[in-house]
């Protein structure tokens, strides 16, 4: 089933139920100090909304972090509600743990994409990639496409931050 919402073409739709608990569940963990009990594989997103600007809070699974450059990767399908935020106001804060960052988002292109894909990947999910017909070396692809990749955001710390 799809919908339309915001002028863009949603083929799931959000999440209900369970999935909603297990979403709002983090938000409260989060809110009451207890992120490193979820982990640094887990993320609380803080970002303006593009339609009413209010102030949004999404628990993002990290793909990976680069601790060199001091950003966190993160995959998402391009139609998502916080995907189409960060596209119109860059700017935001992320918490992991109990630390919050200033972040901002920058969205790679398709060469750069793949290349954070194939440097992060473990092997099981190279394989499942080379599997699906997506090349983890962006050398080995023709004309350098990357097939259905999940759109990646690069969440890069401010200067002067202590980082994890």
């Amino acid at each position: 089933m799809t919908k339309r919402r915001h002028g863009v073409q949603h083929y799931r739709p959000p999440p209900d139920g369970g999935r909603r608990r297990l979403a709002r569940l983090c938000v409260v963990l989060f809110r009451m100090g207890l992120g490193p009990v979820l982990g640094r594989g887990l993320l609380l997103l803080h970002h303006t909304a593009r339609t009413d600007g209010r102030l949004r809070h999404t628990p993002l699974e990290v793909t990976a972090y680069d601790a060199e450059r001091g950003s966190w990767i993160l995959a998402s399908p391009a139609d998502a509600p916080w995907f189409l935020d960060l596209l119109a106001v860059p700017l935001t804060t992320v918490q992991v743990g109990n630390r919050h960052y200033a972040v901002t988002a920058h969205f790679p292109e398709a060469d750069e994409a793949a290349e954070i894909l194939a440097r992060h990947l473990t092997g099981g999910a190279r394989r499942a990639c080379a599997a699906g017909g997506v090349a983890e070396n962006a050398d080995a692809r023709p004309h350098r496409r990357t097939g259905d990749l999940p759109a990646l955001v690069c969440l890069d710390a401010a200067p002067g931050q202590r980082l994890p």
